[in-house]
């Protein structure tokens, strides 16, 4: 009996200390949703069910927390945006797909959406660590999109004479300047910014000669 108890307590222990790990991820991504990343620990850590103490076993400061949100989530925000990675791609799609989650506050980085791209940008200059989650992010998001455009250009959907790997830099460059840019209220007609990012894709005679 003794010899059970004693090997349970170590995996009681650990399941114990990853479900208050959870929870601060947990709370952290409604909080950073909800009022961006200037939120306060106390919030976090009220929001969670835990005290500060309990906080830094898990974390030692702020940043760290963004960075392990942004690490847990940042496959999520992708799927949001290029839909999930082991489904086809309907590139044409992709980029209406992206004003929609933008307006709706699907997309995390917006004013809907609750956490301000200049929030974000403060964080990657003060954090390495969180500079370093947010450029895998980007990689990882115009490597799953460059594929998409390969398929595309077989498909005939999309120019033959573009280059994938660049052609998705340059559009996850407007992403980041479309939200940007609707974050500080610029007057946009996001389907007509829409529309004139896809004519920059589609073949025609004149464009696509190799």
């Amino acid at each position: 009996m003794s010899k059970k108890n004693s090997a349970s307590r170590p995996k009681n222990r650990e399941a114990a200390k990853q479900e208050t790990h959870e929870a601060l991820i947990r709370a952290a991504t409604e909080l950073f949703k909800e009022q961006g990343l200037d939120v306060s620990l106390d919030a976090v850590c009220a929001r969670a069910g835990y005290t500060r103490g309990a906080f830094y076993v898990h974390f030692k400061d702020r940043d760290a927390l963004i960075s392990a949100v942004m690490g847990q989530i940042g496959d999520q925000v992708l799927d949001i945006l290029l839909g999930k990675e082991d489904e086809q791609q309907d590139l044409l799609a992709l980029v209406p797909g992206f004003i929609q989650a933008l307006l709706s506050g699907d997309y995390p980085l917006s004013r809907k959406g609750g956490l301000p791209p200049h929030q974000l940008l403060d964080a990657c200059a003060r954090s390495e660590d969180i500079r370093i989650q947010y450029v895998q992010l980007i990689q990882k998001g115009a490597a799953r999109l460059a594929n998409a455009l390969r398929e595309g250009q077989k498909k005939g959907l999309v120019r033959a004479n573009l280059a994938p790997e660049s052609t998705a830099l340059v559009i996850v460059s407007m992403v980041i300047g479309f939200h940007t840019m609707y974050d500080l209220a610029v007057p946009m007609d996001m389907g007509g910014e829409a529309h004139a990012v896809l004519q920059l894709l589609i073949p025609s005679k004149a464009t696509d000669a190799p």
